[in-house]
């Protein structure tokens, strides 16, 4: 390009980058995002025009401002400061309209929660269960309608609504991922749960009390789960409008801009909760003083969430429209013999688990219609007659075994699956071995389970039987993991005798014992984490969806939530256990390669037969 060219095509961008240098009022997110620029302009500027004015100028720009950020490094304090003065409101602003959509759909919800409860009395007992409706009434009657705010210690209160609060609030956040619908749902039914539950006291004559007493609380923590609801929607938003980038830049985007706004909701949950065990079970308060509270808490909500942020935009010339330039990551590719540590198994196994679903998950279309049918088939069969709360307790149930029973049909059929799903990924690094697509997947695919599911049928079913044993023993087991995972893998990978399988399994295992132990220990922590911040909240939010449609609609509830529940644990274990195998199956490798080094052979024996295209490719890590 030649020199007036680039001047030409980068002038407006250096001129603004200057001018918001000089300026203390500048969106830091954008400037930092044009000093980025100009350091790259700056370096195509060495290459070709070394001799020329236009690098001793890009230079000197750079440099002051290089100078100006480190002159003044910020303290821990400056930057918890900025976040709470800038960052958050700053968050807020871009996700203004999803905040007033968030409070729409809640409002709404409010007006259908009074109407329905204006129009059926025990509209609110099928929306929050009968037993804690009958106990208010209860409380009514003896004269202290809101006297369950003042059971139970203040501290113990507090450290039990803070955790409900805390739960509620990241609900809101993360069910937005569900293409933004799953938040607004659940402001939506939590709206209904508002509106239902004041108008009850209303029709009882004590909208005052309650609305005196609700809200002493309610203000922080209404508006919080309102808000946290407008992260989860912006959250799905960045999913399903990415723009000019990739689904997941966005999405990652997007989540890490909605956790600005759910860290800063935490002080005010805690807030709440601590008002709700300390304050609102002072019920013989003057009404003055709790609606002086009340008034309050809205105004600094209102103000530093909803007018702070307008202010704060206008101070920096915000728009709102920036779009973040997400970090460069180069596409990764699966190697199959590679050294890997614990961290590079897990980022493997992902790489592998995404690059591979489509071929290993062609399964599911029998794997799912016969789980459903088997649990369903099941719980109808042996009918409980409450609900299954204990998501270890429900899964012990569907596989036929929890609650003193043990059905072999329904063992077997689950058993037979899951070793059916395992062995579709035992199946995928073949797949990718040869590096290429067979030619009838579907006829290769068969003829390779066939001959290899047997082989993975008695870990599946020993593990499962371990399990509901007890769950404690998988996690003593997990020391033996790491040798009873890799008995399987190396006769269907590497097409070896049975006896000489499990010999060949033993001893790579052994040799990464420590490391399987390491990983075995990491999945259930990763394995934890998507149960209570996707899973759980997931669950939750169908459970209350199916508790107002049939509390009061069927009598055959607990059968249906059991079915229901049951499916779901089981869907979500067909996706979640390929991982679990594929992690040790990789590892199996990994230790292969440090103790063979099959992977560094083959690359030696192929060095120089290759274009200079390939040879000059990086071929990763010896």
């Amino acid at each position: 390009m030649k020199e007036t060219a680039f001047i030409n095509q980068n002038k407006k961008k250096w001129a603004k980058f200057e001018r918001m240098s000089n300026q203390n009022q500048s969106d830091p997110d954008e400037l930092s995002d044009l000093f980025i620029e100009i350091t790259d302009d700056l370096a195509y500027a060495r290459t070709h025009y070394s001799k020329r004015s236009v690098r001793v100028y890009l230079n000197s720009l750079a440099q002051k401002s290089f100078h100006g950020i480190y002159k003044k490094k910020r303290t821990p304090f400056s930057v918890f400061f900025q976040f709470w003065t800038t960052s958050l409101p700053l968050e807020m602003y871009r996700i203004r309209k999803a905040l007033l959509a968030s409070f729409i759909v809640f409002g709404v919800g409010m007006l259908i929660g009074i109407v329905s409860t204006m129009d059926d009395p025990d509209f609110l007992g099928a929306v929050i269960g009968y037993e804690y409706v009958n106990m208010t009434e209860q409380n009514i009657v003896n004269g202290e309608p809101m006297s369950v705010y003042g059971s139970g210690g203040e501290m113990y209160s507090f450290i039990s609504i803070a955790q409900n609060n805390l739960r509620v609030t990241l609900m809101a956040f993360v069910l937005g991922i569900f293409f933004s619908v799953g938040s607004a749902i659940y402001m939506f039914f939590n709206g209904i749960m508002v509106g239902a539950f004041q108008w009850f006291f209303k029709v009882r004559g004590l909208l005052l009390t309650s609305f005196l007493t609700i809200w002493v609380h309610g203000a922080f923590e209404i508006s919080g789960i309102v808000i946290a609801g407008a992260a989860g929607i912006a959250l799905g938003n960045g999913f399903m409008f990415p723009g000019t980038l990739t689904r997941m830049q966005s999405l990652s985007i997007a989540a890490k801009r909605g956790m600005k706004v759910i860290i800063g909701l935490f002080p005010v949950i805690l807030f709440a909760a601590f008002i709700e065990g300390f304050a609102s079970r002072h019920t013989e308060w003057p009404n003055l003083i709790k609606g002086g509270i009340i008034f309050l808490s809205f105004i600094i909500m209102v103000f530093y969430f909803v007018i702070y942020p307008y202010i704060i935009a206008k101070k920096y010339s915000f728009s709102g429209k920036v779009s973040e330039k997400p970090t460069f990551a180069e596409k990764k590719n699966f190697e199959l013999y590679r050294v890997r540590d614990v961290g590079g198994v897990f980022t493997d196994t992902f790489v592998f688990y995404r690059k591979f679903f489509t071929s290993f998950s062609k399964v599911y279309w029998i794997i799912f219609p016969l789980a459903i049918a088997s649990v369903t088939w099941f719980f109808c069969t042996y009918p409980f007659g409450g609900t299954i709360n204990n998501w270890y307790e429900n899964m012990s149930i569907a596989f036929g075994i929890g609650k003193g029973t043990f059905r072999w049909e329904t063992f077997s059929v689950l058993t037979f699956l899951f070793s059916l799903n395992v062995t579709s990924a035992f199946f995928a690094f073949t797949l990718a071995k040869e590096g290429e697509k067979p030619n009838n997947f579907t006829k290769d695919f068969f003829a390779y389970t066939l001959k290899n599911i047997w082989r993975v049928m008695p870990i599946i079913g020993g593990l499962l039987l371990l399990v509901q044993v007890n769950i404690w023993l998988i996690v003593l087991a997990g020391f033996l993991m790491p040798l009873v995972l890799s008995l399987s893998f190396p006769g269907a990978f590497e097409n070896r005798k049975l006896f000489t399988g499990i010999g060949r399994g033993l001893s790579i295992g052994k040799r990464g014992w420590a490391s399987g132990i390491g990983v075995f220990f990491v999945f259930l922590f990763i394995l934890g984490l998507i149960f209570f911040f996707a899973i759980g909240p997931f669950q939750s939010l169908i459970k209350m969806v199916l508790d107002w449609f049939l509390i009061s609609t069927t009598d055959d509830y607990f059968l249906i939530i059991n079915i229901v529940e049951a499916c779901l644990y089981m869907l979500i274990a067909h996706f979640l256990v390929p991982i679990f195998f594929i992690a040790f199956n990789v590892l199996y490798l990994s230790t292969v390669e440090k103790e063979e080094a099959y992977g560094l052979f083959e690359k030696l024996k192929a060095f120089g037969k290759g274009s200079k295209i390939y040879e000059s490719e990086d071929e990763g890590d010896f």
